[in-house]
């Protein structure tokens, strides 16, 4: 297929190793499953099967093992749907092209325990599956709202999270799952109701978060998830899931626990959390242990070692109150059409005299492409400026008067059919059609704030008092109250610190590719202070303000250690420092 119709099918087929494991895991634990040990013939489900790879390496482990059974397949790709039947010659199989969706929803009434020669309508007892995934943006606005409302979806819905729902209701009550989806639903806030529905379903068997291991050509990290289906959905809750956790890891190159002969999955065969040296010469940071499954289906399943586990919940002892406690988190400006707000100031300059917009609507903007750790360069962050469309009134953000701003208004002029076809203010009431998307209060980018960028391989907060305005690809921070002002000096600090950046992997666990994090509201709000009156705390305050004023930089590497041994101090944990190097 080529890139194009990859992007729109979100078809990824799975490699012929990466089908071989997840078969092996997938009849392991089907051989621990009593219920289904008197069938006579098992039927085996792989609702988006591509060319046959997953259904293929089952029969095989099958053969080996001699049961009976059938496989049934489907997919929207003739050709593939095709090429996997010839594979199948003398198996018992039923593999046809069509939407399984589709389908599904068609026969769904009709599905039941009993025996069935028609597919799909018949039920599973084992579904393996790397079912298609295409974002929101791709399905369209009326093919997400369709499916949402069809498989009981909430927010943004993505492909796979329909099949997920739709291979539920099609696999018996104790049949087996083993599904690679995006790791996503796992790490966000916007996959709680993927992460509830899972874990009111299935009794959980393991969880595998395959990072960014790129064991196929996705632009996603992936997960693979195995569970048996509740027979009750009463039953106990899912406790001491075994979970695998596997990224590459770019620091430490030398320090490497255990060198294998073997691929990245052969690395996941062992039981030993360590960093690994894998045959494609590259380290990978692999930690086993229980996935931390809250009451609250909001928050996020945790997966990590028990000693990170007991390291977290030190530091949470300890922590005073949460970022979120004394400082407003938020996103920058999303203007939804950058070419027409922001421009260097060099373009702003080359317009014509009647285009230039007014001084007073041009600010300096912070990006994630101008921001730095600690401080910000001003010279560099007033080479980029933004029109702002807004103002302040009486402590409520509004839209300028355009008739009080001549040049400004024929400049946005000259973009009219682009900025009013922007369908939220263009269905809106109560928005202008020259208004910024997401905009924000002018008068609180005016006060002392922290911003740090949404996207960083290493942490970046930056205290800042330039007045300038903040970018959608970054976030800030402001205070809840004036008296909080001086602990934003103590926030950066954090969350530059060695410390935060621990706690962040193990609560958090949103590592994208080249060992990139994300740093959104739903994480940073969390992040924890210590003692604010504490001397430590006090002491950090001092010295970061020290850091603004500091140009050498061998300088600023010896007040960051004096930062760290502070904060550990600060919030006691001095006896846990294993993974923290100061």
């Amino acid at each position: 297929m080529d890139t194009h119709l990859i992007k729109k099918t979100g078809s990824h087929y799975t490699s012929t190793s990466l089908s071989d494991f997840m078969s092996d895991k997938l009849v392991n634990h089907f051989k621990d499953n009593e219920e289904f040990q008197n069938n006579k013939t098992y039927k085996i489900l792989d609702p988006s099967c591509g060319e046959g790879e997953l259904l293929y390496s089952v029969k095989n482990i099958l053969d080996r093992e001699k049961l009976e059974y059938k496989l049934m397949g489907m997919d929207t790709n003739e050709y593939a749907i095709r090429h996997a039947s010839s594979r199948f010659s003398n198996v018992n199989t039923e593999i046809v092209v069509g939407d399984y969706l589709e389908l599904f929803s068609k026969a769904k009434e009709n599905l039941s325990t009993t025996d069935s020669h028609s597919y799909p309508l018949e039920m599973a007892d084992m579904i393996i599956a790397n079912p298609p995934y295409v974002r929101t943006q791709i399905l369209g606005a009326d093919k997400a709202k369709s499916l949402g409302r069809e498989f009981g979806l909430k927010g943004r819905v993505d492909l796979y999270q329909a099949f997920l729902v739709a291979m539920t209701r099609q696999l018996k009550d104790g049949g087996l799952i083993c599904v690679i989806t995006s790791n996503r639903y796992l790490t966000t806030v916007g996959g709680k109701d993927i992460r509830n529905f899972l874990n009111e379903n299935y009794d959980i068997l393991e969880v595998i978060d395959l990072g960014d291991t790129k064991l196929f050509d996705a632009a996603v990290l992936p997960a693979i998830f195995i569970g048996r289906k509740k027979t009750n959905k009463l039953s106990l809750r899912n406790d001491d899931v075994p979970f695998i956790r596997i990224y590459e890891e770019l620091n430490n190159k030398n320090n490497v626990d255990y060198k294998i002969e073997g691929s990245v999955l052969d690395i996941l065969k062992n039981n030993q959390s360590g960093v690994y040296k894998a045959d494609n010469g590259k380290n990978y940071k692999v930690t086993f242990g229980y996935l931390t499954i809250p009451e609250n289906p909001k928050e996020l399943w945790i997966m990590a070692s028990k000693e990170d586990k007991e390291w977290s919940s030190r530091l949470k002892e300890n922590a005073y109150c949460e970022f979120g406690d004394l400082f407003k988190v938020k996103v920058g400006i999303k203007t939804t059409a950058d070419s027409v707000f922001i421009k260097s100031s060099e373009e702003w300059s080359s317009l014509s005299s009647n285009l230039k917009p007014e001084y007073d609507v041009l600010f300096p903007l912070i990006s994630s492409d101008n921001i730095s750790k600690w401080k910000l360069n001003n010279d560099i962050i007033e080479r980029t400026k933004i029109l702002y469309t807004h103002v302040s009134i009486d402590g409520k953000k509004r839209a300028i008067d355009l008739e009080k701003f001549s040049n400004t208004k024929n400049y946005l002029l000259l973009h009219y059919e682009r900025l009013s076809g922007r369908p939220y203010l263009a269905n809106s009431k109560s928005r202008y059609w020259y208004e910024i998307w997401v905009p924000q209060d002018p008068l609180a980018f005016s006060k002392l704030k922290v911003v740090f960028p949404d996207i960083s391989p290493a942490p970046k907060f930056s205290v800042d008092s330039s007045k300038s305005l903040v970018d959608g690809n970054c976030y800030w921070l402001t205070p809840l109250q004036t008296e909080y002002e001086d602990y934003l000096y103590l926030a950066c600090a954090i969350g530059n610190s060695k410390v935060m950046q621990k706690f962040h992997e193990i609560e958090f666990q949103n590592v994208l590719y080249s060992g990139r994090k994300r740093y959104l509201t739903q994480y940073v709000k969390h992040y924890l202070m210590p003692n604010l009156f504490c001397e430590e705390s006090q002491k950090v305050i001092s010295v970061v303000k020290e850091i603004m004023n500091i140009s050498d930089s061998s300088l600023i590497i010896k007040k960051e250690k004096e930062i760290e041994e502070l904060l550990l101090k600060a919030f006691k944990i001095n006896e846990y420092r294993k993974g923290i190097q100061i």
